[in-house]
């Protein structure tokens, strides 16, 4: 499996408050997923109080299949699922940090969004610039420079099951069919 995209290069220390602010947990109309999803996505990285840590314009121009490299401790804080999703549903298809907090790291991919650990690999890539991730191989390469890394993924083998069927309970309700 091989994930391609446009890079968003995020900054250190992002955690779930500023991905997705606690003012908003009561919002949303989860019963609509449409609703729901346009509600998260409007209301993620709206109080991001960092701003120098989100690179300009992400708000306005990501699109789906782009992907975040960012430095250490993304996504730290509390575990809300809604930081996760906000991701999502502004079409993030990854996450590529120095470091990934651990309950961000599991709700990313329960939503069928790999986030991966990788030490160093903010060095290597700047917004703008094209980054493959080969599960296959576990290498990621910057497309725009050549320059590849290898990464060790520790997780279970049934993990890439549950990214290809698109998430957690999308993975769960084909194995009971």
């Amino acid at each position: 499996m091989i994930i391609k995209g446009k890079v968003w290069k995020f900054g250190a220390d992002i955690d779930t408050d500023e991905l997705f602010a606690g003012r908003h947990l009561m919002g949303g109309d989860e019963t609509n997923a449409e609703a729901y999803q346009e509600f998260i996505s409007g209301s993620g990285l709206s109080q991001a109080r960092n701003r120098s840590n989100v690179p300009d314009g992400f708000l306005e121009n990501v699109r789906r299949g782009d992907i975040i490299v960012a430095e250490e401790n993304f996504g730290i804080g509390s575990s809300r699922q809604q930081a996760a999703e906000t991701l999502k549903f502004k079409g993030i298809a990854a996450v590529v940090a120095d470091s990934v907090h651990r309950i961000f790291f599991r709700n990313f991919w329960n939503l069928g969004c790999p986030a991966l650990d990788v030490p160093g690999i903010s060095k290597g890539f700047s917004t703008g610039q094209e980054i493959q991730i080969d599960f296959g191989s576990a290498k990621i390469r910057n497309c725009t420079t050549g320059e590849q890394f290898d990464y060790h993924l520790c997780v279970p083998p049934w993990f890439m099951n549950m990214l290809k069927a698109g998430g957690l309970i999308p993975y769960h309700r084909s194995m009971n069919r």
